[in-house]
């Protein structure tokens, strides 16, 4: 079983647009993962930050679309991730770039709160509804 979950920030607003075929909704995220450690002396030390590519689809790419630059976001991703080596022009070092695709993304909540919104969903037509809400639940009665 292959599992791979990281934390970071993200680079950027995250770009929606829709495959010209199918129209599925697609959405991309730049997430920086911040290598912060402690040394010998245990003062912090910051490492070179990983930059991630994070694709997400369909439903989930519509709600990330909503995030914006700077939200810390913590990724779950699927097991088709790829890594693109490359050597930096300005220092010759080596670099990577890792691209992986989302199962899931969720606010981290570490560092700042979240505002929490729902849809309707007695209302969006899926059929359920909140069952404490008494219009709902005249619904549900049997006629008199």
């Amino acid at each position: 079983m292959f599992h791979f979950m990281f934390e970071g920030n993200l680079a950027a607003d995250p770009e929606l647009r829709f495959t010209q075929a199918t129209g599925k909704a697609v959405a991309e995220l730049r997430v920086v993962h911040n290598r912060r450690r402690r040394n010998k002396d245990g003062e912090w030390v910051d490492g070179a930050p990983m930059f991630i590519t994070v694709t997400a689809w369909e439903g989930l790419a519509e709600r990330v679309a909503e995030l914006r630059k700077g939200d810390t976001v913590i990724v779950e991703a699927r097991d088709d991730l790829d890594i693109w080596a490359y050597t930096r022009q300005e220092t010759q070092e080596p670099g990577g770039l890792l691209q992986v695709t989302a199962a899931n993304v969720a606010l981290s909540m570490r560092f700042k709160g979240a505002t929490v919104t729902r849809e309707d969903t007695a209302k969006a037509g899926s059929g359920y509804g909140d069952a404490w809400d008494a219009e709902f639940a005249r619904e549900l009665e049997p006629a008199a």
